[in-house]
């Protein structure tokens, strides 16, 4: 019997129901609680599954260095060299030509490399280990000193070379995954390459079932509990519920080595009135389920869904990724669920809860995002603006539009910073601004360019003052406010690219919460998510703004965005976060909303089966290209000497190894 209840908090009975949520750690109580539309899906839908994962929640790659043409630092020998790597804090400006001798308070040291003695171009083996977060601006700074002072770790008692400062994004989208920067001392300048880490790719994709689950006797007092339910239900009128279904689900949690405790990482679909259920094939990211080690444990364990009353707890299975793996390549794994039971005199004792088989579980290898950059995947741009008249005069103090010299409006600080993420990568294609919901020389306007060809996140912040300035008389803030034709262009725009080249685009909407044609712009998604490479993010713009319409754009009331002829949407690819959740924290916002990005892209691809072009090659770094310089004496010297030297190590190029 899985018992008749009712809210145990409505009825004032919280003490008499099971407590199912148990201990599952800090990332279980972030899903359950936390902002955004994935955690308000899950508080509303407990029945649904968590969304399968094919990409890791980061990418880890090692970081190789190498310098060229350093100078002497002593009279007779050149320089005895090491370098340095530190991570800076996000917003540090990576044109800067003027890089400290010593690191700050705020710099956190990465590691160095070993020294290399008596070498102008010297090749260091030292990797430092890195991970590449696609949602956030990761910047790091290297400096190159001369060893001076013998053994010494204190980098006051060495001579500085030079330094250059980077972002992950800089480096990774560039081609070959390898950037040089310069030095600022003389001619010297170092070259940083970028490796990813295969094991990131790999994912499970795994099948569960059950058989005889719940035969074991519930708790004693679950009659009592029952009883005492439906009178209550009695007195207020409630409908009563049956006992006898069992619906079942399973959560898969990992052991916390710091406190020892289990947390959730991902929860399956709800079975319904089924002791032998068959739950559908789902994948995850190695990363996610075990970290580097495949015989970390996991927990799998079994619960019975029940609408009013928490879950309770059927049993559980404790096992690895490598166990798992090792017992599918003999056949099909069965495990036995087992329960904890008190014993009468104290403690606990387990007993056998049914059985749980493995009917799939295989390691896949998935492709990267970072793959189909380095093969030549572009990443495209679109803003969207809210031109509508909830916003306010932007003449006015009190309007979202209105800014100054002196600070950043949330429009702004937003465009800017995500702007700054997507300047990183290397792209033909220039940045494109839209605006909608506006009257243009009283002429409604639903969606209309606000600027095209846009080099950059400042040209974006250009575009965005010039078209809110003081003196434009044309523009006129609307009443109705229409999302379908921005993401109709946006769909357009990034078919037309991908029929061109490998590419990916993003549509970033900036909105104060009115949409007029919900209906027809979730159609319009629902296409979208068909064939278009392209992800939707909508940043809530105000503290005022009413985002129940977004909510439901995104499928966070029903849990599944479905078209109007009831075809449920192919792939989720609408992202939702309002900026007052975050109070003013402009990277967590940004960092929050593009989260999703590398999931839905590499779903694209792999769904349409686009597999990545062969990464682009390394290219041969010369002064000119370093420095921006015309092709001198030197340049040509440098060329002449490095090419001799790769001839005599068996080298095709100065930077390879």
């Amino acid at each position: 019997m899985a018992g008749t209840a009712v809210n145990m908090a409505t009825l004032g009975m919280a003490g008499t129901g099971v407590n199912a949520v148990g201990k599952m750690g800090k990332y279980a109580s972030k899903k359950l609680t936390g902002k955004g539309r994935r955690a308000k899906l899950h508080k509303q839908h407990s029945w649904l599954a968590w969304d399968s994962r094919v990409t890791a929640p980061f990418i880890k790659l090692d970081l190789l260095l190498e310098c060229h043409r350093l100078p002497k630092k002593d009279s007779f020998c050149p320089a005895d060299a090491f370098a340095c790597v530190w991570e800076v804090p996000s917003g540090f400006k990576s044109n800067s030509k003027r890089v400290n001798r010593m690191p700050t308070r705020q710099e956190r040291e990465i590691g160095r490399t070993e020294i290399v003695r008596g070498n102008r171009d010297p090749v260091f083996s030292t990797t430092f280990r890195l991970e590449f977060k696609f949602h956030e601006e990761q910047t790091y700074l290297v400096r190159v000193y001369n060893e001076d002072l013998r053994y010494s770790t204190d980098l006051k008692e060495h001579d500085f070379i030079g330094g250059c400062i980077f972002t992950l994004g800089e480096l990774l989208g560039s081609s070959g995954c390898s950037i040089a920067m310069p030095l600022y001392r003389g001619k010297s300048f170092v070259v940083l390459t970028g490796r990813e880490i295969v094991e990131t790719r790999e994912v499970l994709e795994f099948r569960f079932s059950g058989q005889d689950l719940g035969l074991l006797e519930r708790k004693n007092n679950k009659a009592q509990v029952a009883k005492d339910v439906l009178e209550t239900m009695q007195k207020l009128n409630v409908a009563k519920t049956v006992l006898e279904k069992f619906d079942s689900y399973f959560r898969i949690e990992k052991l916390d080595r710091e406190d020892q405790s289990w947390s959730m990482i991902w929860k399956s679909e709800v079975v319904s009135d089924n002791e032998n259920p068959t739950w559908n094939a789902a994948r995850l990211p190695l990363q996610l389920l075990c970290g580097d080690e495949p015989t970390n444990p996991l927990k799998i364990s079994i619960w019975v869904w029940n609408r009013f009353i928490p879950d309770e707890s059927v049993g559980f299975v404790e096992t690895s990724v490598d166990e798992l793996i090792q017992k599918a390549k003999r056949g099909i794994p069965v495990f036995n669920v087992m329960a904890e039971r008190r014993k009468l005199f104290g403690g606990v004792k387990l007993k056998k809860a049914g059985v749980l088989k493995g009917l799939k579980s295989s390691v896949l290898q998935i492709p990267s995002m970072l793959q189909y950059i380095s093969g030549g995947c572009e990443m495209d741009l679109i803003f969207a603006i809210d031109c509508s008249d909830v916003n306010g005069d932007w003449r006015n103090a009190n309007s979202l539009h209105f800014h100054s010299e002196e600070w950043l409006n949330d429009y702004q600080a937003i465009i800017h910073k995500v702007g700054t993420i997507y300047d990183g990568f290397e792209r033909r294609q220039k940045y494109t601004m839209f605006g909608y919901g506006a009257r243009i020389k009283g002429v409604n306007q639903q969606c209309f360019s606000l600027g095209e060809n846009l080099q950059n996140a400042d040209d974006l912040v250009n575009c965005y003052d010039d078209t809110f300035s003081q003196g434009n008389c044309d523009l006129e803030l609307g009443a109705r406010v229409e999302l379908k034709h921005v993401v109709q262009s946006a769909v357009y725009r990034s078919i037309r690219l991908s029929q061109q080249r490998q590419s990916f685009s993003t549509l970033v909407v900036l909105s104060t919460g009115a949409i007029d044609d919900l209906a027809a712009t979730i159609d319009v998604v629902c296409a979208a998510a068909e064939d278009a490479p392209l992800s939707i993010v909508i940043v809530g713009i105000g503290n005022d703004g009413n985002f129940e319409t977004i909510h439901k754009l995104t499928g966070a009331e029903q849990g599944k965005l479905r078209h109007s002829n009831g075809v449920p949407i192919a792939r989720d690819i609408v992202h939702f976060v309002p900026m007052h959740e975050f109070h003013g924290n402009v990277r967590a916002c940004v960092a929050e909303s593009l989260h999703d990005v590398p999931e839905q892209f590499v779903q694209h691809f792999t769904n349409a089966g686009i597999k990545p072009n062969p990464p682009r090659a390394v290219p041969d770094f010369s002064l000119n290209q370093v420095f921006g310089e015309p092709n001198s004496r030197a340049d040509n010297l440098m060329k002449k000497g490095s090419s001799h030297k790769d001839r005599k190590n068996g080298n095709s190029s100065v930077h390879r190894r």
